[in-house]
């Protein structure tokens, strides 16, 4: 009889959870709903009623000594349990075990958040459905910084606040901090950092990229253009605006950094008198020149004591054959130790370059340092019209060949005036700035020139998202099997062990 009576008592609770099982996975209550929730309690009643019968005729003091005992043991570690999550509340890590790092910020973004002295709102614009896309990420900001602060808003349930922010989309952002917003519309960690700088920092500096003299197009989307390395600056919070020194004559007050990227014509005298004086007054000059032109800017940055070699620059280490590049691209992975490269350690690569180096002859007061070289299994090859090229010692340049040169002077107090040169502008334009570590490298030279070195790291990057995507269904059957079914089987095991004991 009573094992009858607790086989009942099962079927009649599996029915009762099986009934709001099937209305979780299909959001709809119909027939079968009912009649399990129905039958389910019609049967567990019954089977209960008879278990209290049979309950009764055995109830001794037993019940009283051991009952308490158990009640005590519960109390206690109920009360250790919420111990535990109290402090685990307030005193936590996160760790990422993704192969591809999928949770974990970059160098740029812990940065960002760890110097944040301002409350940054976030208003993520999503289905509740869809909301796991960007909590992730939007947990490691929040447990980066206590100054970020994030919030889910489903534009049909808060129209109000969707219409407050102009967003017509779903899986859009909203970054803002005082009076300042952004608008993140396609979510990923190198969008949502750059919408934090651009909200919490107070002054867009300006870059200026000289035009006129067939220089790189800033705006075209050829790869020999400058379009990617241009938005790169944008994404820093600058502002970038082209310059031809031929009509304006004077370098504006606001330029925190002037720009020629492979210039192949000859300067006019007043558009080098005009670089002259901006550098002179503690202004930031940034030039790369490509092996093969002969413009006389190269004779204008002798005078800082910066000399342009007239060759190019062959790496014969065979490491970037290893990358598909032949041996006039030469790879650069061990850096000078500069605030350019702090925490840099990824390899750049310099497509046809030219040596760049130091002279002690020029105006009073500049110094130089070199900033990048190559290996030593490098040099600098004088003849380059054949196309066989070995090392001749009489006439090329032995490695380690250096590619850059900063030449400094101060000014006035903290003010200084800088030159910086490098043999190459093909490292930088849409074909090669995104390959290894060139991006980074482009923008951390500007961000030390404007002198934000605050700014200087390593950069956000695509990643493959691995996860895998769940309907909604999927993911009910998921929870369902995982944090229901397989507990319960365990606890019915368990009853009917202890039942059979009995």
């Amino acid at each position: 009889m009573k094992r009858y009576i607790n086989i009942a008592l099962i079927v009649g609770i599996l029915l009762f959870l099986y009934s709001f099982v099937n209305f979780s996975l299909n959001q709809l209550w119909d027939w079968i709903s009912t009649m399990s929730l129905v039958l389910g309690i019609l049967i567990s009643g019954i089977a209960i009623y008879y278990r209290i019968q049979l309950r009764q005729k055995k109830l001794n003091m037993r019940f009283i000594k051991y009952g308490a005992n158990a009640i005590l043991s519960a109390l206690i570690v109920l009360g250790i349990i919420v111990l535990l999550a109290f402090i685990s509340n307030r005193h936590y890590t996160r760790k990422d075990l993704t192969v591809a790092g999928l949770f974990s910020l970059a160098e740029q973004t812990k940065s960002i958040l760890n110097d944040l002295n301002k409350e940054v709102q976030i208003f993520a614009f999503y289905k509740k459905s869809d909301e796991l896309m960007a909590k992730d990420l939007l947990d490691e900001y929040v447990y980066r910084s206590k100054f970020v602060k994030y919030e889910f808003v489903d534009p049909n349930e808060k129209p109000q606040i969707a219409r407050r922010y102009n967003v017509t989309n779903y899986n859009t952002l909203v970054v803002e901090s005082g009076i300042k917003r952004e608008t993140v519309s396609e979510f990923n960690e190198s969008n949502m950092t750059n919408a934090i700088i651009k909200v919490t920092r107070e002054l867009d500096k300006v870059i200026y990229f000289i035009q006129g003299h067939g220089e790189r197009n800033i705006e075209g989307d050829q790869p020999q253009d400058y379009k990617q390395a241009v938005e790169g600056i944008k994404s820093e919070n600058y502002l970038v605006k082209p310059i031809n020194l031929g009509q304006e004559r004077k370098i504006p007050a606001d330029c925190a950094v002037l720009v020629t990227a492979s210039p192949q014509v000859d300067f006019f005298p007043f558009e080098l008198d005009s670089i002259q004086k901006y550098i002179e007054n503690s202004g930031k000059f940034l030039a790369m020149i490509d092996p093969q032109t002969n413009t006389n800017l190269i004779s204008f940055l002798s005078q800082y004591k910066i000399k342009m070699v007239d060759n190019i620059v062959v790496d014969a280490s065979g490491v970037g054959q290893l990358f598909g590049m032949g041996p006039e691209i030469p790879l650069v992975s061990n850096y000078e130790d500069h605030e350019i490269f702090k925490d840099f350690s990824i390899m750049t690569f310099y497509p046809r370059s030219r040596s760049v180096e130091e002279t002690t002859e020029g105006l009073d007061g500049f110094t130089t340092r070199v900033l990048i070289k190559t290996t030593a299994n490098s040099w600098g090859e004088s003849d380059y019209s054949q196309r066989q090229v070995e090392f001749n010692a009489d006439k090329d340049l032995q490695g380690p060949v250096p590619l850059a040169v900063v030449s400094s002077k101060l000014i006035s107090g903290s003010k200084k005036a800088q030159v910086l040169v490098i043999g190459d502008s093909d490292f930088a334009m849409n074909a090669y700035i995104r390959n290894s570590g060139n991006y980074d490298l482009f923008l951390n030279i500007v961000n030390w020139l404007a002198e934000e070195e605050d700014m200087i790291t390593i950069r956000p990057k695509e990643i493959d998202d691995r996860r895998v995507n769940l309907t909604q269904k999927d993911s009910k059957i998921v929870f369902y099997l995982s944090v229901i079914a397989l507990p319960l089987v365990v606890v019915i095991a368990g009853v009917v062990v202890y039942l059979k004991r009995r």
